[in-house]
């Protein structure tokens, strides 16, 4: 074996060291995150607060994970978009209350 080739492979053979997954990416197996959710639409959510705050914190473990959205189960995705919507609603329902409220209506 020439000395060129050995410094190749030693090459080779760090990068295939360096570009493995870190600590932290190889203990993201996703165990822990909950997917045990009925699919309830967005009035429920907006009417149910402590539904919409159970379902936002299993939401927030879900984007914490940086597992990517694409490999989320569909009910993950949907209920963590329905509630995310009951909550900009609610957002938009209180701002124009207020501004109702400051404008005299």
């Amino acid at each position: 074996m020439t000395p060129t080739l050995q410094k190749y492979i030693a090459v080779a053979l760090a990068l295939t060291f360096i570009s493995g997954c870190s600590p932290s990416e190889k203990n993201q197996t996703g165990d822990g995150l909950r997917s045990d959710m009925q699919l309830r639409d967005v009035a429920f959510y907006t009417e149910n607060q402590p539904q919409r705050q159970e379902m936002e914190a299993v939401c927030a473990d879900w984007k914490s994970s940086q597992r990517p959205p694409a490999s989320w189960p569909s009910i993950v995705v949907s209920t963590c978009n329905n509630v995310d919507t009951a909550n900009e609603l609610l957002r938009s329902r209180k701002d124009r209350d207020e501004f109702k409220k400051g404008m005299g209506v």
